[in-house]
């Protein structure tokens, strides 16, 4: 049998993202003993039914993660954002969340999260350009968001969605992008998924590398070679690829997470250096975010 190739593909079939995704949730479940896994969301509705913004995200390890926040400019200034961060903490409280935590950047939401009790942990500058800074954000303990309830008459209302649509998530999406674009301009480099994968000759999936790039940076989001491949140099070969890429598309930096059951030693001998670390992110554990420069 042949040796396993490693190909480019910015858009692959959805079975082939699965694979890796399932992959390493699953090496994550026997590292932790921690199976837990709840979809969070939240929505507002006009009076018509039409969503006018929304928070995305999910618990897992006894935490809670905000991946997604944005409401309508016409909705804006009433408590929505609030309200649906309240929503989203008390349904974590109620499933044993001890903490949680987000990402913002300096033309978000950053002073609405501190006032809800959050706290920087880690900053990344130039990021997703110049003069503009991403930042890594944590809240514990969970003890919830008192809020002022909104005027009776206001018509809009939170609804709980845990299993959004890919209509709904693709609104939120659009509706963080458009705010972004606004407050930012569009920048040359735009929002692109970057994604490689280790294949068979006979079109198995053995592993791969999936991100995204924006503006100056390539995030790394997964990472998974399948057992049978491992000891081999593969993961090596998927990272190279996916930096490759990015380059290509003019990125200068790089980051990504890992976990202490994961791969930090492996990450750190490609180059990449911690910036921020999460405690107890599971209990017991430690997260740890890093970052790497690709062209000097």
């Amino acid at each position: 049998m042949s040796e396993p190739h490693i190909i480019v593909e910015p858009d692959p079939p959805k079975a082939w993202v699965e694979v890796i995704e399932r992959g390493l949730h699953d090496h994550n479940t026997v590292a932790t003993g921690i199976v837990e896994f709840y979809p969070v969301g939240f929505v507002i509705k006009d009076a018509h039914g039409a969503i006018a913004g929304g928070l995305l995200g999910n618990i897992s390890r006894g935490w809670l993660r905000v991946r997604s926040l944005w409401v309508d400019a016409m909705w804006r200034g009433r408590g929505y954002a609030t309200e649906l961060m309240a929503a989203a903490e008390q349904y974590a409280i109620t499933k044993g969340c001890v903490a949680g935590f987000l990402q913002t950047a300096s033309y978000e939401a950053r002073p609405l999260y501190e006032k809800l009790g959050y706290r920087v942990f880690a900053e990344l500058d130039d990021h997703p350009v110049k003069e503009h800074r991403r930042y890594f954000l944590t809240k514990r303990p969970l003890a919830g968001i008192e809020h002022k309830r909104r005027d009776p008459q206001d018509p809009a209302k939170i609804v709980m969605q845990p299993y959004a649509s890919a209509d709904t998530q693709g609104l939120i999406a659009r509706g963080i992008q458009g705010h972004a674009h606004a407050a930012i301009g569009l920048p040359e480099q735009t929002w692109v998924l970057a994604n490689v994968f280790l294949q068979s000759d006979d079109g198995e999936i053995l592993g791969g590398a999936l991100g995204n790039t924006w503006g100056l940076w390539l995030y790394v989001s997964d990472v998974w070679v399948d057992t049978s491949n491992r000891g081999k140099g593969y993961a090596t070969k998927l990272m190279t690829a996916i930096e490759t890429y990015a380059r290509e598309r003019r990125c200068s930096y790089s980051y990504l997470d890992t976990f202490s059951f994961q791969a930090r030693p492996f990450y750190e001998k490609l180059g990449y250096k911690i910036f921020g670390t999460l405690e107890d992110h599971p209990i017991g554990h430690t997260h740890y975010f890093l970052k790497k420069t690709l062209v000097t």
